[in-house]
């Protein structure tokens, strides 16, 4: 706020000023405050790190932005949150990168690492769906580089493997098993020197 009243006070000195000097001055004032807030917005992302935050924290955070269309800015939130476990923010965070949404660049096969890791027993209709129609769309070719990154990324964050574990059970009164998951407040998150991904980015490919 203190900085946006500071561009304004310029900017009406410089109206002060006559003629096209004062022109002149508003086209350089305009391109300063233009340049000042691109630089502020690349540091601000730049300097995005939520790895201390609590998974459900972060699960909260990086829904909010996901339902506002902020893809960018869901990422960082979205990431902690499905490598703590939680199977909704593994499903958001393979729908950005398999579809590419917002400015996020489109990586089918780290989309389809989540989205499978999400449909991975126990899961519910909903996710194991989303992943066989993401699936449908993969040649054949493609299909063994899937199953070794789904089983690698399900063996890390999967059910019961970080602070998130889930079972499918009946509600009291029916029959109908659905999907219920716990999440572990003590679990101590540790940063992972090397992500999961790093180990199958050389096959990835393009849909």
């Amino acid at each position: 706020m203190n900085t946006v009243a500071t561009y304004m006070g310029i900017v009406m000195k410089a109206i002060d000023n006559d003629g096209k000097s004062a022109m002149r001055s508003l086209v350089r004032i305009a391109g300063v405050i233009v340049a000042s807030l691109c630089l502020m917005s690349v540091f601000a992302q730049d300097d995005t790190d939520v790895s201390s935050m609590a998974g459900h924290k972060a699960n909260e955070e990086g829904t909010k932005h996901y339902k506002a269309k902020e893809y960018e800015a869901a990422v960082p939130y979205l990431q902690l949150a499905a490598e703590w476990g939680f199977k909704d923010a593994q499903v958001r965070l393979g729908q950005i990168y398999f579809k590419g949404l917002g400015s996020v660049e489109k990586n089918p096969l780290r989309g389809l690492a989540w989205l499978g890791t999400a449909a991975s027993k126990p899961s519910s209709a909903s996710y194991t769906g989303i992943y066989e129609r993401a699936m449908a769309q993969v040649p054949e070719e493609n299909h063994a580089a899937v199953e070794r990154a789904v089983a690698s990324f399900t063996q890390r964050y999967g059910s019961g493997e970080a602070a998130v574990t889930c079972r499918m059970k009946a509600p009291l009164g029916s029959n109908l098993a659905q999907l219920s998951c716990d999440y572990d407040s003590k679990y101590a998150y540790v940063k992972p020197m090397q992500s999961a991904w790093d180990e199958h980015s050389s096959s990835a490919f393009a849909l």
